[in-house]
């Protein structure tokens, strides 16, 4: 006998309600359709000022049965709040539980019929748990039971479940004909050997020296080697889902081939798998779940598992899942997901699920990608996550065994049609960009291309190998061997990927890890003789997948606080970023600026701000990107010394800015090393040999013609003409050198300590410095006497006759930097001097 149906009130009632009268007593067989219950209700008019009334109304049973037992009493008022509560319960000669095809697979009723009570009994078994987009839909009731008999049936066979990606994890597909052209090229090739290994001795013998001559040209594909296992089929366009175009019949054109007679599709078994699917059947209950069409996964299950003993049919792909752009492990077992274990290539299109093992992808087609989800974004390297740690092992809470809810109000079937053609319309547009990705590959040839771009760069790189090393002339090379060295075919294809076996390992240790668990729980249990708590429910159990590989994975950084330079980009969120969320998931814990708590910087370049403030305060592993992609694929922590990144030589210039926190800019001062003291040459007289004296005699002459041309008395306007006109001059002259040493002479000499510390500098910098110690005052309004003046010049000619002329040893001296006339040029004043 089934157990009672809990009915509840409608929410669409004018509560509050008072009950009047219950018009069915227990034990009663009810009728859908039939008055359960009278109430009453205060209504208010909606004219303004008018008073309330009471009015009366009925609720009819949504459901055939026999009435158990009512929950409310005559004259109790219920709110909207307390109707949340079932008030009745119906035992049911049949719940439905079971519907194929709009009718009950238990009775055969019509569940499709929908009448004024709101309910349909259709949306009584909406969940659909086969592989098929045709099979049955079940009631939650009966997912549970049916979740409960098929965990007991794998803990009795000490299995689990584990749901399979096909492209890029366990194949690689690819429609580009280059692929057909070298089997066929290949298969040629393997034809000709063994018809050369069938001949006789004798002829043999007869034909060497034509098979001499056809070696060179007899060669293999280097790319067959890899592609001998390579499995072959055509699909038709219905099978590949390509949306019928409306209007006439189109053209002969480049998209007319596959979407009339369909395409040749190539897949590539990932290496090792058969090792892997035959070593993980004795622990896993395999599920096949794919972005292909069901007719592409029937026919790579069929190359893959020809007996059917791995997968057994049940296969899901993208005609039944209902998304396009998204995997749901609720489609599967929508009520319990303890005992489940997922590999894919992609973690966004499961939002993360705890119960990934992301697999790194499979590219054996270089180039190629994803050729049955060219629809969904790219993914970075490592786009935002949409992972939450909160949701770890946390299931939907769902009611007890036993019990069964029936809505007493369905949605509208009037906005369902609506929703269901915009979706339509953006699956047909998805699957059209797709059909265009595939029609693009045959024509475009990707494959041939780079075998070609492949083939330039090796024959580029020989001649220039060629070109270094020495060798005999060409002449005495025949032209067919040299040809045959400088060209030699390049393998595009390479047939050395091992991941699979990685994956296979952590999939027996979470087998492993999940059945210690259980087994201790269970002894446990049996120890003091506790009722264990029916699989489906929500109690926390040791032994589930959603706990275990959450903490595998954190075991691998356990302790590892990183800060990440040039990983991020700077116009991205860094804990919104994929990298940031994958080192959380694996038990990293990460810092946007670096603090004592860092022990490793993840740095994509040398020279960063952050790399360069690590080094400097030490104790910090600065380690290459490399080494946390490593370890994240592994699930270990890879030593790190085989990825730190050398510490720059002492002549090489830091690339990072300059972290002094008064500089406002991160660029170098302009001229900011002629401000700056310039260090003394080691052999200054070098430098002055360099100075072409016959150009400076030539200056110092023009100018000397220039000043004998002008009168002797001359007014202030006409000596700054003559200033002016004598610095044009002299700066108009060319120089060899921007900076030149200057030599000692009686006017540069100093007379105070500081001139001591003052070495040489160029024109600019001392500029700069005279600019820095003016005062901003201007002196044309400063008023001199008659004897001020006389005293100023007999102190000038006794400082002169104090001062000795030095010889011109070659060794510089320091600069009075606070004469008025060092913008004069020191050769004038030094050649006045001497003349007197």
């Amino acid at each position: 006998m089934s157990s009672p149906t809990r009915v509840y009130l409608p929410p669409d009632l004018p509560y509050p309600i008072k009950v009047l009268s219950l018009d069915v007593k227990p034990s009663a067989s009810v009728q859908r359709g039939a008055r359960l219950l009278s109430y009453s209700f205060k209504y208010q008019p909606p004219t303004p000022g008018s008073r309330s009334e009471f009015r009366f109304g009925t609720w009819d049973c949504p459901l055939d049965g026999t009435v158990d037992a009512w929950r409310i009493r005559v004259g109790e008022s219920i709110a909207l709040q307390r109707a949340k509560e079932h008030v009745i319960t119906i035992i049911e000669p049949c719940k439905h539980g079971i519907q194929i095809g709009g009718l009950c697979g238990l009775c055969g009723k019509d569940m499709t019929v929908y009448d004024y009570t709101g309910f349909s009994d259709a949306s009584r078994a909406s969940i659909q748990m086969t592989h098929s987009a045709f099979g049955p839909t079940v009631s939650l009731e009966e997912a549970q039971r049916i979740e409960q008999e098929t965990a007991e049936r794998l803990l009795r066979s000490r299995k689990l479940s584990l749901i399979v990606d096909l492209d890029q994890t366990i194949v690689h597909a690819t429609v580009d004909p280059t692929v057909g052209e070298w089997i066929a090229e290949g298969e040629a090739w393997e034809a000709r050997q063994a018809k050369k290994r069938a001949s006789s001795p004798t002829e043999t013998d007869s034909s060497s020296e034509h098979d001499d001559t056809e070696g060179a040209e007899d060669e293999c594909n280097p790319n067959w080697e890899a592609l001998k296992d390579v499995r072959k089929f055509r699909l038709g366009p219905d099978a590949l889902g390509i949306p019928r175009r409306c209007g006439p019949p189109r053209a002969e054109g480049k998209q007319k081939h596959i979407e009339n007679q369909g395409c040749m599709y190539y897949i590539k078994p990932r290496p090792g798998w058969q090792d892997f699917l035959t070593r993980l059947t004795y622990k896993y209950e395999m599920h096949v779940y794919t972005m292909g069409t069901r007719a592409y996964a029937e026919e790579v299950c069929a190359a893959i598992d020809p007996d059917g003993k791995v997968f057994g049919g049940r296969i899901l792909s993208r005609d039944e899942s209902g998304s396009l752009t998204e995997k749901n492990l609720q489609r599967l077992f929508p009520c319990d997901t303890s005992m489940v274990v997922v590999i894919d290539d992609r973690a966004d299109v499961w939002k993360w699920s705890p119960n990934l093992i992301k697999v790194i992808p499979y590219d054996f087609f270089v180039g190629i990608g994803d050729i049955n989800s060219t629809f969904l974004p790219k993914v970075d390297p490592l786009g935002s996550a949409c992972y939450d740690q909160n949701s770890q092992g946390k299931s939907a809470s769902t009611p007890a065994l036993g019990e069964s809810v029936v809505p007493t109000a369905s949605p509208s079937p009037l906005s369902q049609p609506e929703e269901m053609e915009q979706a339509e319309r953006e699956s047909k547009a998805m699957l059209t960009r797709n059909s265009l990705a595939l029609e693009a590959q045959v024509e475009e040839r990707p494959l041939a291309k780079k075998q070609e771009e492949l083939q330039t760069a090796s024959n580029q790189a020989g001649e220039t190998s060629g070109q270094n090393t020495p060798s005999e002339s060409p002449s005495s090379v025949p032209s067919h061997e040299h040809s045959k060295d400088v060209s030699p075919r390049k393998a595009l294809l390479k047939n050395d990927d091992i991941e699979l076996k990685r994956v296979g390992d952590l999939l027996e240790s979470v087998h492993r890890w999940f059945y210690t668990a259980y087994d201790s729980y269970s002894a446990e249990e049996h120890k003091h003789k506790r009722t264990s708590p029916p699989t489906g429910t929500s109690s926390a159990k040791p032994y589930d997948v959603t706990q275990i590989i959450p903490r595998m994975r954190e075991r691998t950084l356990e302790g590892v606080h990183i800060l990440f330079s040039s990983v991020i980009p700077l116009d991205t969120q860094p804990d919104t970023s994929e990298v940031w969320k994958v080192a959380c998931m694996f038990g990293a814990k990460c810092y946007q600026e670096l603090s004592a708590r860092v022990t490793h910087v993840v740095a994509a370049k040398h020279g960063t701000a952050k790399v360069d403030a690590a080094r400097k305060r030490g104790g910090v592993k600065i380690v290459w990107l490399s080494w946390f992609t490593d370890s994240v694929a592994l699930w270990q922590r890879q030593d790190e010394t085989p990825y730190l990144l050398d510490a720059p030589t002492p002549s090489a210039a830091s690339l990072s800015p300059n972290l002094d926190p008064h500089q406002i800019s991160s660029d170098p001062e302009p001229d900011a090393d002629d401000w700056d003291v310039e260090p003394v040459a080691k052999n200054p007289t070098l430098e002055l040999d360099s100075i072409d004296w016959n150009d400076v005699n030539a200056e110092v002459e023009a100018a000397m013609n220039e000043s004998d041309d002008e009168s002797g008395v001359t007014t202030d306007d006409e000596m700054v003409t003559d200033d002016s006109r004598s610095q044009i001059s002299t700066t108009s002259s060319p120089r060899l050198k921007r900076k030149r040493l200057r030599s000692v002479t009686p006017s540069d000499s100093g007379n105070g300590p500081n001139d001591q510390q003052d070495l040489l500098r160029s024109p600019l910098s001392k500029r700069k410095k005279l600019a820095a110690n003016r005062t901003g005052t201007s002196k044309l309004k400063e008023a001199f006497t008659a004897e001020q003046i006389a005293e100023a010049g007999r102190q000038r000619s006794r400082s002169n006759s104090l001062q000795r002329p030095l010889p011109s040893s070659g060794v510089p001296s320091p600069v009075d930097e606070d004469d008025d006339d060092e913008e004069d040029d020191f050769l004038a004043r030094e050649l006045g001097e001497d003349w007197g």
